[in-house]
């Protein structure tokens, strides 16, 4: 196994390192997965596994971890026959698994949210203290200051609003900093490019395709006026370019807008890259680009090492739209197969160290790890 230079670990450890996009709320929630527990995490491709948990976070040097909750849209489950019969199988036994079918988007997220902020409260009993969720700009500044780690809320698709507008500001005051507006499915705020690999459409699952070239629909233009009044960032992902164009008009430089974790087109073509041009826009807004750590969305052919892919983003997207614009954003338990060089969130270390040996500089390195974000989150997080 590589050993990481004395120097890498040193310099990773100074720096601030966030990821600004991960679900251990996912797993939490849907599997009782205990978030203090280091959990073994395996090379191969397991949607069980943990790949972002306390110990985790605490070995890989980070600062500040966007949790991202995601409830599973209804359409997902019937889309895929066997998922639907998982779910009416556990929901023998679990009231959640139920709720995944029949109930309320709005309220199931709002319990998303308090069983990881009630799993972080077991942990703290079970003695790990020096982290905490971050309900505001203020509070993040100050965790991080406390050099504690911050765990951010943020939502993974629109449809946790319910159609309803009031929702965003109910989400705002629980500590939600960000939502990812589209998802797997179309939602009342917009249109998806989708986010399935065409490699995990198993079993008959996940074959329809997904309408491109529409945008935002009404609701979803208030949606984005609010959330810039509010002070939410909007995450850019999963949306279809007609709807990202849509936002980059109406949000007019006024806020940083984001991808929290996609790759380039410039590499790989898929609809859910931002083009050249799009990156420049996010570098103009004085937004930041999360590189996935999800092979599948980096390069047009697959291979199982990724940290070149990785590297070779970040260089596309500092030659595009300069180091400003450039974040992490790994996806790590969101469902994805990560690299076998860099598979969860102990390893970030690996990163610096490869971004050492492609001779970005100290300054440049800050950035990315980090710096980039956290400037984000101070000018985008909460009315100007």
């Amino acid at each position: 196994m590589h050993s990481l230079s004395e120097t890498a670990i040193d310099f990773h450890n100074k720096s601030i390192v966030i990821d600004l996009h991960a679900h251990p709320a996912l797993k939490t929630f849907l599997f009782n997965k205990r978030f203090y527990k280091k959990h073994r995490t395996g090379g191969a491709w397991n949607p069980l596994a943990m790949r972002v948990d306390l110990p985790k976070i605490s070995e890989g040097g980070l600062n500040a971890v966007f949790s991202s909750v995601y409830l599973i849209e209804k359409e997902m489950i019937y889309d895929c026959g066997i998922l639907s019969f998982v779910v009416s199988l556990f929901g023998l036994f679990s009231k959640k698994f139920r709720n995944l079918k029949k109930g309320n988007s709005f309220s199931m997220t709002m319990e998303m949210i308090d069983n990881f902020e009630e799993a972080v409260e077991k942990a703290k009993a079970e003695g790990l203290k020096d982290f905490e969720v971050a309900g505001s700009v203020s509070d993040f500044n100050r965790i991080v200051s406390e050099n504690k780690i911050a765990l951010i809320h943020s939502i993974e698709g629109a449809h946790s609003l319910d159609g309803k507008l009031e929702n965003l500001q109910k989400f705002f005051d629980r500590g939600v900093c960000t939502i990812t507006l589209a998802h797997f499915y179309e939602n009342e705020v917009t249109h998806t490019v989708g986010g399935i690999p065409k490699n995990n459409k198993f079993l008959g699952c996940f074959k329809k395709e997904r309408e491109q070239t529409e945008g935002l629909t009404e609701f979803g233009k208030k949606v984005t006026e609010e959330m810039i009044r509010l002070g939410m960032l909007i995450d850019l992902t999963h949306c279809t370019p007609k709807s990202r164009s849509e936002i980059y008009d109406i949000n007019n430089n006024r806020k940083p807008l984001l991808f929290s974790h996609t790759g380039v087109h410039k590499m790989n073509s898929a609809s859910m890259n931002p083009t050249d041009d799009e990156i420049k826009i996010i570098a103009d807004c004085g937004g930041v680009i999360g590189v996935i750590f999800m092979n599948f969305w980096l390069y047009h052919e697959e291979q199982k090492n990724g940290l070149d892919l990785i590297i070779n983003t970040v260089k596309h997207l500092k030659n595009i739209g300069g180091i400003d614009c450039v974040a992490i954003g790994s996806d790590f338990d969101g469902f994805t197969d990560p690299p076998d060089d860099i598979k969860d969130m102990s390893e970030m270390p690996k990163l610096t160290e490869a971004l050492m040996n492609a001779e970005f500089s100290n300054e440049e390195i800050e950035k990315i790890l980090g710096k980039n974000v956290s400037r984000v989150i101070n000018q985008g997080w909460g009315k100007a």
